[in-house]
């Protein structure tokens, strides 16, 4: 025991280590002289721990120093095949983000998509009254309206007076096309029935000229039919026109026909360009 410290000079960490090394519990010692007893006792009656006194004594902070440098030079197997793993997955190639889909440029606000808008929910409306002859008195009316798609159809009451003709409102960016004009069978043979009856034509009227002139005549002896095919009259807005069924002689009696007319109505293309 030559190389082991004289008990009196250890400090008191010194004698807790040497007593652990040899399997004895010092929680419970409270003076040092208690700890040098324990300890000069173990020395003389128990066999020597197998490690020493320099295992057992606590490192200086050099050795502490020298000892993780000298561990952090040789890493152990685990930490080289970890080194080595993060390495070979370093040099992997990132993966590619998924490219974004672009933002929606804004959307502006086209003064000719608003036009063409409020153009598809503007009808062509057609209204005509019907009054008795000569008190002027008011029987009944027609009215009816046309969005642009759609087919057009108007029956015109035969009369001998203008004020009585259809007043009919094409709005902005709608056409109106009239390609057909009939008159029924029955009705006009019942008419030219009639004492200095000839027939009956369709008139029109516009803003720009107010006379109501003849577009088509039926008449007694040179009409070889009762429908009249491609008219071709087109009109777009914004108009207002007058329609007349004009009643050629033979309205004194107070019969008359009624004229109908055929077309479609649409958007006028050249005005959303």
């Amino acid at each position: 025991m030559s190389d082991l410290p004289d008990i009196s000079s250890m400090k008191l960490s010194e004698l807790k280590s040497e007593l652990k090394s040899y399997g004895i519990d010092s929680s419970t010692f409270a003076e040092k002289s208690e700890f040098t007893s324990a300890l000069q006792n173990a020395r003389n009656t128990m066999p020597r721990p197998s490690t020493t006194y320099r295992e057992v004594e606590q490192p200086k902070p050099e050795r502490e120093e020298k000892k993780s440098s000298s561990s952090s030079r040789k890493p152990s197997s685990s930490s080289q095949r970890t080194s080595g793993s993060s390495s070979s997955s370093s040099r992997r190639p990132a993966p590619t983000p998924a490219p974004t889909a672009a933002a929606p440029a804004p959307q502006t606000t086209n003064p000719i998509n608003i036009k063409k808008l409020t153009a598809m929910r503007s009808p062509v409306t057609a209204f005509q009254q019907i009054k008795e002859h000569p008190s002027q008195n008011i029987i009944g009316e027609r009215n009816n309206s046309f969005l642009p798609g759609s087919p057009f159809s108007f029956s015109l009451h035969g009369s001998v007076q203008e004020s009585d003709s259809a007043i009919i409102r094409i709005p902005d960016g709608v056409c109106l096309k009239i390609n057909c004009a009939s008159v029924q069978r029955k009705a006009m043979d019942e008419y030219l029935k009639q004492s200095g009856s000839i027939g009956v034509s369709l008139r029109l009227s516009s803003e720009e000229n107010p006379e109501m002139l003849p577009i088509w005549t039926f008449a007694r002896d040179r009409s070889s039919g009762y429908t009249m095919s491609g008219l071709g009259l087109r009109v777009c807005g914004p108009r207002t026109v007058r329609l007349l069924a004009f009643m050629e002689m033979g309205y004194r009696s107070g019969q008359s026909v009624d004229v109908h007319l055929f077309g479609s109505v649409s958007l006028n293309k050249d005005a959303f360009d």
